[in-house]
């Protein structure tokens, strides 16, 4: 391939700094990166003399950043030509590779990590059979904008009281003391919550839906037949009708319940259902929500609510109540008298096992089972000696953390290869929040898990899963920013069309648009630009879509025209990036840059004013004229030259992700320049260019191998990163290239020991 002018080739000989790169550096920018000015707090000037390149890495990644996005030169400033910029970007490109593709690459270390409120419900529910939503844990807290990083899970004394409690109360489930079955009982908590904060469990368990949704969970069916599902609800009557609470088996309603009772008339109704035996997932839908404060009728005002307190589950005539499945697969024998305590390491062994996610010693078998003697000492019978022994083993750091300790004293910065059982467990949580299931502790246990494919193999398995969709629900609404939606508020003064309801169905949207590219394997450009979404009536009526009819959702192709498609357009981005009062360009275009080409700008300077609400200000003129104005200051141009053009291109969609063409009285220009000097109109020219270079690919590479890892990405994975990346085009750049380039790389397959700290 021929050089564009201005660049050397290789005839010339091979580039270095101090004859090729540092000229064009001293006529662009010297001036103000030098011993004097230093701009951004960088003197280029000294960074450029030094020949080890290595000492000065995040300086010279910076420098390749704002040279490939265009951010400098400063626009006033004399400009280098595409053959120079190029010359850079290809000098700085290889020179870092170099430093990070050597012979013994640096796959980076874990610390050791804390399961997050997420994988430790899921882990007890694969461990157990307990679905324990843990609400009233502390939060998690963020790092590289993710809830599973292992340096900020930190373990503090509230937590641990949460984790003994837990432990505790689990245990009890799990496990029937007196060993007499019971009719099936679930409380209204273990269905959601899902939708937070619309949907969540009140202190005695009762599952409160206060806008429209959906909380489901599965359950167990002994046998083919005629069941009897019990429901015991009660509402909050406002408005002309009671509120209504849909049953829905495997998604398919069963029957709408009318709940006219008050909390202290609550009343149990009976749905009949004719279920085959096996797993189904059982759902309760809020289906009228209503609110009016201001009513001049006294019996229409009020705030319709509809609460669960639980469902009973009533088999076939002739069929005994079982002992829930949790007992049936740990308690698996009784042991005759004299013999508890070989009975309980027998029982004990595999579930340690299972639930330390590695091979356990004798003597940790041992540890646990002295429980049970202990209770038994104490008058306690066997099963509640057992339930002793497994609410330690939940309080086990063992447990609660995930460990990657070599069983040898390594060299200070030895690299090793993780064993089979430590990449399941990294796997499981990566794509299912949990621990491995039987297939991965099998392979993991004859030492196959990374021999003849079986890597491959699995991962396409896990993300085929239904329990993928915890992927879909941690990843996808974290990266999406997804959360945010349950804090903005619209006003409803400036948008009357909008209802607290659509959150929910917006969320669901995003979450089946993102499992849909996951589980049909499309290409990772559907992300950005996927003709199709998922809709039932009230969102497409929302968007101003034909041809959506009922409550379900359903895949929905988009014309070739229509600007929607892709995560950028997606109502719960657009809500989740507004204010309660106005779009902001300003925070949709940081978005773009963090989200979507992993360049976020710097923090903005202290003392800017913030650019004032909407109140009244629309008349003075549109909001891109008032940001043009804000961004005129020196210290603010910078930036916002970079992210308000990615947000105007979005300006067609208000606040709540409704298509407008106006902004107040003023016509919306949704056209726009990036740095770069490519130009644009409207969302689909933007993702068009989005789609043209690399820098989404590796964005969500990193982004990925983040969430994998649960640390963030170094320079050093820099090398693995460029891998992956360039080997998408050859795969058609499918979602599953993607994972699985993660899941082969050295910084998820290999660690390394500490410098100077022996790893034990």
């Amino acid at each position: 391939m021929l050089a564009p002018a201005g660049i050397l080739s290789a005839a010339d000989g091979p580039l270095t700094l101090a004859k090729d790169i540092r000229p064009v550096l001293e006529e662009y920018c010297f001036d103000c990166h030098n011993p004097d000015k230093k701009k951004g707090d960088v003197n280029l000037e000294e960074v450029a003399a030094s020949p080890k390149m290595e000492q000065h890495r995040a300086v010279w990644d910076k420098v390749a950043e704002v040279l490939e996005n265009g951010d400098m030169p400063p626009e006033k400033k004399p400009q280098p030509t595409e053959g120079e910029r190029h010359l850079l970007l290809s000098f700085l490109d290889g020179q870092l590779s170099k430093l990070d593709c050597t012979t013994n690459r640096n796959p980076g270390r874990v610390t050791l990590r804390r399961l997050n409120r997420s994988e430790y419900r899921c882990t007890v529910r694969d461990l157990l059979h307990v679905d324990y939503w843990p609400e009233d844990f502390p939060n998690d807290e963020v790092g590289y904008g993710f809830d599973n990083i292992a340096d900020v899970l930190s373990l503090s004394p509230l937590l641990m009281e949460k984790f003994m409690a837990a432990a505790g109360e689990i245990a009890t489930k799990a496990i029937v003391a007196d060993g007499k079955a019971k009719l099936p009982r679930f409380k209204g908590s273990s269905f959601g919550p899902q939708l937070e904060p619309a949907i969540h469990a009140l202190e005695d368990d009762t599952l409160a839906f206060m806008r429209e949704g959906e909380a489901s969970r599965e359950i167990d069916f002994p046998k083919d037949g005629d069941y009897i599902l019990k429901v015991r609800a009660y509402g909050d009557q406002a408005g002309t009708e009671p509120p209504k609470l849909a049953v829905r088996l495997d998604g398919k309603e069963l029957k709408v319940l009318s709940v006219p009772v008050t909390e202290e008339q609550s009343a149990t109704y009976e749905v009949p259902a004719h279920v085959e035996h096996g797993a189904h997932r059982v759902a309760f839908a809020y289906l009228n929500n209503y609110v009016d404060a201001t009513n001049s009728n006294p019996k229409l005002r009020g705030d319709r609510n509809v609460y669960l307190r639980y469902l009973e589950v009533a088999g076939p005539p002739g069929l005994d109540p079982q002992l829930p499945e949790s007992h049936r697969s740990l308690i698996v024998k009784m042991p005759k008298p004299g013999e508890e305590h070989a009975v309980a390491r027998e029982l004990l062994a595999p579930f340690l096992k299972r639930a330390y996610r590695r091979p356990v010693s004798n003597g940790e078998v041992e540890r646990v089972a002295q429980f049970v003697d202990l209770a038994m000492r104490q008058k306690g019978s066997f099963l509640e000696g057992m339930q002793v022994a497994v609410q330690a083993v939940l309080c086990s750091p063992e447990f609660l953390f995930r460990w990657e300790l070599d069983a040898t004293v390594p060299k200070s910065g030895e690299i090793r290869t993780l064993n089979d059982f430590q990449v399941a467990s990294r796997l499981s949580y990566f794509l299912w929040n949990s621990m491995p299931d039987e297939e991965l502790f099998g392979l993991a246990e004859r030492g196959e898990l990374l021999k003849e494919g079986n890597l491959e193999k699995q991962t396409r398995r896990m993300l085929k899963d239904w329990k993928a969709r915890e992927f879909v629900n941690s990843f996808a609404d974290q990266w999406l920013q997804l959360r945010n939606i349950w804090v903005v508020s619209p006003d409803p003064g400036t948008f009357p069309k909008w209802n607290e309801g659509l959150k929910s169905l917006m969320q669901e949207e995003a979450e089946r648009f993102f499992e849909a590219v996951m589980k049909e394997d499309r290409s990772i450009y559907d992300l950005v630009d996927g003709k199709f979404t998922f809709l039932n009536e009230q969102l497409a009526q929302y968007y101003g879509i034909d041809g959506v009819k009922g409550v379900d959702f359903r895949k929905v192709a988009l014309s070739p025209e229509s600007p929607r498609g892709g995560v950028l357009t997606l109502g719960g981005v657009l809500l989740a990036t507004s204010t309660p009062t106005r779009t902001s360009p300003v925070i949709r275009g940081k978005w773009v840059l963090e989200q979507i080409l992993g360049t976020p700008p710097p923090p903005p300077p202290a003392n800017v004013p913030p650019l004032p609400e909407q109140d009244k200000v629309n008349q003075s003129g549109s909001l891109r004229q008032r940001l043009e104005a804000h961004r005129a200051r020196e210290e603010c141009a910078a930036c916002h030259k970079r992210m308000d053009p990615l947000g105007f291109a979005l300006e067609n969609f208000d606040a709540t992700g409704a298509w407008r063409d106006k902004d107040g009285k003023f016509p919306i220009d949704a056209s726009g320049k990036l740095p770069s000097g490519k130009q644009f109109s409207g969302p689909s020219e933007l993702k068009q260019i989005l789609k043209s270079g690399k820098n989404f690919k590796v964005a969500l590479a990193e982004k990925l191998m983040t969430y994998a890892l649960g640390r963030g990405v170094e320079s050093y994975d820099r090398c693995a990163i460029d891998s992956i990346v360039t080997s998408l085009s050859d795969k058609g750049d499918k979602f599953s290239a993607l994972v699985l380039g993660i899941v082969s790389s050295d910084p998820f397959l290999k660690c390394r020991a500490p410098d100077g700290i022996a790893q034990n």
